[in-house]
């Protein structure tokens, strides 16, 4: 058997670009199932497009009608490419659901299709742009009648996502929360068709590292109180959230007793220097537009040191989890949480927001998962507990050590042979 792995990320593993959770699930499911071999890979790649093809760089900085021509001529590409596989000896596996294949034809040709949903657009697309004042499910419900009226970026999202859901043997999903909203969107999809996979964590992420390189190249004193997030710049990231929770705490702070009829600032700043690390680099769509909005956001502060070290990975990624005191997940919006994961087994207390992601690995005993109007709360409170934090970065780190990567990998390699 092969499996013919088609992902419009992938294959820029030595490309230092932030392209997301699933260019990082793409590489090492390959590196995983190099070594243990349950069958044969081949993958399918943005190079099969030939002198057209774009580099990661390309990808992350392309506007929305260049990202949908790119989706569209992938999809054609690797379409054929799987094509010239024998249905009877072939499995496809697709990393990306609006850069997939044709569903319906590869469906109708013979083969058997796996897709790995890292996100649900149709729900990113409810909760970002439509700001969540529409369910998911409506916007499927509804789309059929307002299809011919949308613009042809829209097909992309509710066409392929409702293709993917009809043609696939089986759907992989991160989370139970996931699973969930999928099941209210397409009720005909059968509960048994979608696999709760959550990807856990790769073994290099508890590995320790030294941050004292950190600490001199930014001159981050020893006494000094770091919060560290990690993402793409990206609006669904919301680190705009932590900035403005950081300078409501500041402005509070400098109000003394009924000055202007306000009430006294909260005491409760950190008396030593607190840093702020804002790792990742602008990505897709809005990225470059809201990076502008951070840097603006960031001037405002006067009491927190804010630095952008840009997109980090490896050993350096690995060094900033070991300079942070604590580590702060503001998303608005994720299917899983893989870079929380990695700070937690990173041995790292935590301060996220309440959202599906989220609730997949975060616990009460890792530190607090919060609404957006209570992060700076649960950030004071997290800084003023040293004891606090060391065991809760115990705690996650133990959970994290049980969450492998390889045994899902494993896991999903046995879900495809035996289906």
């Amino acid at each position: 058997m092969t499996v013919v792995y088609t992902a419009a990320h992938g294959g820029f593993a030595g490309e230092a670009v932030p392209l997301g959770g699933g260019a990082a699930v793409c590489d090492h499911l390959l590196a995983e199932w190099s070594r243990t071999r349950p069958f044969d890979v081949c993958l399918v790649s943005p190079s099969i497009l030939g002198p057209a093809a774009p580099s990661g760089r390309d990808l992350v900085a392309f506007s929305e009608r260049d990202y949908a021509g790119f989706c569209r001529a992938f999809e054609r590409a690797s379409t054929e490419e799987i094509l010239r596989h024998d249905p009877a000896q072939t499995v496809v596996l697709v990393n990306d659901v609006s850069e997939g294949p044709d569903f319906e034809r590869l469906a109708k040709a013979g083969y058997r299709i796996f897709t790995i949903y890292h996100v649900d657009v149709v729900a990113y697309i409810a909760a970002i742009y439509l700001r969540g004042w529409i369910r998911p499910e409506t916007t499927v419900r509804w789309y059929p009648r307002l299809r011919f009226l949308l613009p042809h970026l829209a097909k992309l999202v509710w066409d392929k996502q409702a293709a993917s859901v009809r043609y696939s043997k089986g759907l992989i999903m991160p989370s139970e929360g996931m699973r969930d909203v999928m099941l209210r969107c397409y009720r005909d999809c059968p509960p048994s068709k979608i696999h709760v996979l959550p990807w856990g964590t790769w073994s290099e992420a508890s590995t320790a590292a030294d941050p004292a390189p950190l600490r001199r190249q930014f001159g981050v004193p020893e006494n000094a109180q770091v919060l560290l997030t990690l993402s793409r710049i990206s609006p669904e990231k919301g680190q705009d959230s932590l900035l403005e929770a950081l300078l409501e705490w500041e402005t509070r702070e400098d109000f003394p007793a009924g000055r202007g009829g306000l009430p006294a600032g909260r005491g409760d700043f950190p008396a030593r220097p607190l840093w702020l690390f804002i790792c990742g680099d602008a990505a897709f769509m809005q990225g470059r537009r809201y990076l502008k909005k951070l840097h603006a956001l960031a001037a405002r502060l006067k009491r927190t040191r804010v630095v952008f070290p840009g997109y980090v990975t490896g050993e350096r990624k690995r060094q900033f989890f070991a300079l942070a005191d604590l580590f702060v997940f503001p998303s608005r919006h994720e299917s899983y949480g893989l870079t929380l994961l990695e700070a937690l087994a990173a041995g790292l207390p935590a301060v996220c927001l309440d959202h599906l992601g989220a609730r997949a690995v975060m616990r009460e005993e890792f530190g607090a998962m919060v609404n957006p109007g209570e992060l700076r709360a649960a950030i004071a409170r997290l800084l003023r507990d040293e004891e606090g934090r060391k065991r809760m970065g115990e705690a996650a780190r133990r959970f994290a050590e049980g969450e492998r990567f390889a045994d899902r990998a494993a896991e999903l390699a046995r879900l495809i042979q035996r289906l």
